[in-house]
């Protein structure tokens, strides 16, 4: 006879993005494979935005390509559409649990979910993960956003997902769900590749990457194009209230897994680290201009954008010196 579980929660790791929901499970998921983080490592690190904001968008939607966890190719993926599962949602969601997956979900209403972003505030379609369950008090553990806007994990009531799920369903918006395993194959951290990447970063806006036309920027000139939309929030032409408050925690993440880069390259090619050394000032700078923005959303003050903006475009500066001395620096290691 089956045993049943009456409470089941799955470990997680720190993620390395987490700016998004869609970003998280790539490093937070692979706790039975951490080598999964070299994938990261190796391959993600071009931002990227698009322009649509220079003439009445509100946001730049300021992205990391293949930082979503489904363009990773080291997971086991089982995909569901609620549309079909006609009331087994929740036994399915246990089910994979139990076998060890994590739960992505998406199009769940915030409003109805207990402790969510935008719990009896707004209603707001969104997306996240399940990382447990309790039968016992009848709770998912939930791994997103919280009332707060802190990235964690909570309990909510599983009543209360349904109420959200369901929600979703009547606008004939029914979502999915994916259980998210890491596979077992051992990634290696790869220096070649991960110079070759930051290359392209660095000209990107010189190297097609992918068809966007002239809406979407790619590479390291995306620091100015955010400086620009400052530019925007300071002479009102986009409205204090429709601030994208995103934007520089996904350039403080993208800083430090940079760093982290860089000091493995360091390490796997035996050069010495005052690269990264000299980089952990780019880090600081990118915290700096995190708080400072969230200061601005908390409270508007338009002094805070040109500080803000320099900072950016100095810390933009100083990253591209430091990396294009690591690709000269890594000539002849490989």
């Amino acid at each position: 006879m089956k045993k049943i579980n009456k409470k089941v929660e799955l470990t997680l790791l720190k993620p390395m993005y987490s700016t998004y929901h869609y970003q998280t499970p790539s490093a937070a998921f692979i706790i039975n494979n951490p080598s999964i983080r070299n994938w990261t490592l190796n391959e993600v690190m071009i931002l990227t935005c698009t322009i649509h904001f220079l003439n009445g968008f509100t946001t730049p939607q300021l992205d990391v390509v293949k930082s979503f966890w489904d363009d990773n190719p080291n997971f086991k993926k089982k995909w569901y559409d609620m549309y079909f599962l006609n009331g087994y949602t929740n036994i399915i969601i246990k089910n994979l649990i139990d076998a060890g997956y994590y739960v992505y979900f998406t199009d769940i209403d915030d409003y109805y979910v207990r402790g969510k972003s935008w719990y009896n505030k707004r209603h707001f379609t969104h997306d996240g993960c399940v990382c447990g369950y309790d039968d016992e008090d009848k709770t998912f553990c939930i791994y997103a956003y919280d009332e707060n806007w802190i990235y964690r994990k909570f309990w909510t009531p599983q009543k209360d997902f349904n109420a959200g799920r369901k929600a979703e369903f009547k606008k004939d918006n029914p979502g999915i769900i994916c259980g998210i395993k890491p596979k077992e194959d051992i990634i290696e951290f790869d220096p070649q590749r991960a110079l070759e990447n930051i290359e392209l970063y660095l000209n990107s806006t010189r190297v097609p990457f992918r068809k966007g036309g002239d809406n979407t920027r790619y590479g390291i000139v995306v620091h100015e194009y955010l400086a620009k939309y400052l530019d925007k929030l300071y002479d009102g032409s986009i409205p204090y209230e429709r601030l994208d408050r995103r934007i520089f925690r996904l350039i403080w993440e993208h800083k430090n897994v940079m760093l982290e880069r860089i000091e493995m390259i360091e390490k796997t090619l035996q050069i010495d680290n005052s690269i990264s050394d000299a980089y952990k000032a780019v880090v600081r700078e990118a915290d700096n201009c995190r708080m400072l923005y969230a200061a601005y959303h908390m409270k508007q003050r338009n002094s805070i954008l040109p500080t803000i903006q320099s900072k950016l475009l100095s810390l933009k500066s100083q990253e591209e010196i430091l990396l294009t001395e690591l690709l000269k620096k890594s000539q002849g290691e490989i």
